[in-house]
């Protein structure tokens, strides 16, 4: 998109008018009195060097993330008091029954109450919420493990693009947001030349629109908002709606079938000299399931009520920044930067509503530690849970094999009861094949967690996870 500028005829200088204006003289120097000048403090110095090695580089990637950790609330702050504030037993608020269309009311039917639910929620976290899982990924994450270099860069090559391909009904819903958008960011007559190109998109099955909407996109509707680009020279919000309608755009263009079979074909090349005919065959058989079959993944009610939540455009169907602050927890959680697996538990417990983080420290995955090493290091899981009415909780567990230590801090009512808890505490580790070990309580103060999970991330800050 052209974006020239003009250039005028220069400015005669027959009087003088861009001479540069003379600087003021400089005042006379004092001398200094060098018993009055400040010293650094050696200690301070040392106190403060993580946080002016940070402000060294506070401009990089990690620099960034770890400002937007320390200033988004916890998802427990804000997806937790949200769903807190709609949900009642029986699906009813206190103003009446809520809404049905209503993104936070759908987030609350999706709320487990049963055991099983709950456990199928978290598996559902942990195997399935991501798209590569299945037997073709399987085997590609053990041919990794044995690959070369050159593998591995081919594996990555068709990972994006077997997400493109089954993504498509998701970038058409985002593209078809985005000219919503800049629709509502433009003037009327191309807002309505635009609502009329968009309205000729088909969101329906994937291999029969996507070479029309590809079409649409490149012959009429970007050449239309290049004009106006080009006439405008808007610079405002449209232009950041413009670059990811460019992003989408360009994404379904490298979405196609026969882009992703050329893909797995090189692949393939590359497991058949690296591996031998066998695997490639059985590597073969595996892609045609995972591309062919059914591509649908087992739905889990609120993961599914979440991202549509989260899919609402500006702060429809939702207050805005209670949906930014949703946003911006979930998309930390999932950085590369996390050294802990994030797992979130909203359930219904004898008539109250329950919202329960589960943090599970990842495992360093260094050279430098034996792998008999690492699988002897104890697992470090974090706990916190808010019950309705009662109060908030902190749990830290520490599994070495069997043997499970265990300290909880509860809210002040609760410690008259102490010694039940405690038992209490034990059985429930006993009846999990675990053995109980050091079990303590305390009482609950200011949440403590959130500074546990920004230490380890400041350890870690070298150390970036790209783990599939």
């Amino acid at each position: 998109m052209p974006e020239n500028l003009r250039i005028t005829a220069p400015v005669p200088n027959n009087e003088g008018v861009l001479k540069p204006n003379l600087p003021p003289e400089s005042p006379l120097v004092e001398a200094v009195d060098p018993s009055r000048v400040n010293r650094p403090n050696p200690q301070e110095q040392n106190r403060n060097a993580e946080s002016m090695d940070l402000l060294l580089r506070r401009d990089s990637v990690f620099g960034r993330y770890v400002q937007q950790l320390r200033q988004t609330p916890a998802l427990s702050e804000t997806l937790g008091k949200a769903l807190a504030a709609v949900f009642r037993p029986g699906g009813k608020s206190a103003a009446g029954p809520l809404p049905e269309g209503l993104p936070l009311a759908q987030l609350a039917a999706g709320v487990p109450a049963e055991k099983g639910d709950m456990v199928d929620g978290l598996r559902f976290q942990q195997k399935d919420s991501t798209l590569f899982s299945g037997p073709l990924f399987q085997l590609l994450g053990r041919m990794e493990e044995r690959g070369d270099a050159q593998f591995a860069l081919r594996l990555a090559s068709f990972l994006k693009a077997f997400d493109g391909y089954v993504s498509i009904p998701d970038t058409t819903g985002a593209i078809l947001l985005n000219l919503g958008t800049i629709g509502r960011q433009i003037p009327a007559p191309y807002a309505k030349k635009l609502a009329e190109l968009a309205g000729r998109l088909d969101a329906g099955a994937p291999e029969g629109s996507i070479g029309a909407n590809l079409k649409l996109l490149k012959a009429e509707i970007l050449p239309l908002l290049s004009d106006y680009v080009a006439k405008s020279s808007d610079y405002g919000a449209m232009r950041e709606t413009l670059s990811l309608l460019l992003h989408n755009t360009s994404l379904l263009n490298v979405s196609t079938r026969g882009y992703l079979d050329g893909q797995f074909e090189q692949l393939a090349a590359d497991c058949r000299r690296s591996f031998g005919e066998p695997m490639t065959r059985l590597l073969r058989s595996f892609y045609l399931d995972a591309a062919d079959g059914d591509r649908d993944k087992p739905q889990n009610r609120f993961l599914r009520s979440l991202v549509s939540l989260l899919s609402q455009e500006g702060g429809a169907g939702a207050d805005g920044a209670v949906r930014g602050d949703i946003l911006r927890s979930v998309l930390l959680d999932n950085s590369a930067f996390m050294p802990f697996l994030h797992f979130y538990l909203p359930v219904v417990w004898q008539g109250r509503f329950l919202f329960s983080e589960i943090w599970v420290e990842k495992k360093d995955g260094g050279e430098a530690e034996s792998a008999p090493r690492r699988a002897e290091a104890p697992t470090r899981l974090y706990l916190s849970f808010d019950i309705q009415d009662l109060g908030a909780f902190e749990a830290r567990v520490e599994l070495a094999g069997k043997k499970a230590d265990l300290s909880l801090s509860c809210p002040g009512a609760l410690m008259p009861r102490k010694r039940e808890i405690s038992d209490a505490l034990g059985r429930i580790l006993a009846q999990n094949g675990l053995q109980a070990g050091e079990v303590r309580l305390k009482r609950g103060g200011r949440p403590e967690i959130p500074g546990i999970v920004l230490k380890k991330v400041m350890e870690r800050k070298r150390a970036v996870d790209v783990t599939v």
